[in-house]
């Protein structure tokens, strides 16, 4: 019982540290697979999530999802049908905001490096 209990209070502060992930880390990956967009995401404090894709002038918003009380979240984004031109892919949680520029033409989609807002 006692090593027990010393596991986890050594155990305690690890778990806290990956509980409060900065805001850079809350975008695992993008790939793009087939002319969709696959997103991964790691939420482990489940902090609701917001995840965009919009015009690069922010006109127009073509996806939005709201994510909430998951710990890690995958999503596809159909962009077969999307015109020509450029998009931000938006992550946002807290106070933090993570963004991803896409260019997408007839024949590839090409993305940029994920950058903080």
């Amino acid at each position: 019982m006692k090593r027990l209990l010393m596991s986890l209070a050594l155990a305690l502060p690890m778990l806290q540290l990956l509980a409060t992930l900065p805001i850079e880390n809350v975008l695992l990956s993008t790939r793009v697979d087939e002319r969709s967009l696959v997103v991964q995401l790691a939420n482990l404090q489940k902090e609701k999530t917001v995840l965009t894709l919009e015009s690069l002038d922010s006109r127009e918003t073509f996806h939005e999802e709201v994510i909430h009380d998951h710990n890690g979240y995958s999503a596809r984004l159909n962009l077969n049908e999307m015109p020509k031109g450029r998009y931000v892919l938006r992550v946002k949680q807290g106070n933090g905001s993570l963004r991803q520029v896409l260019v997408i033409d007839q024949h590839s989609i090409l993305c940029s490096k994920v950058a903080a807002d």
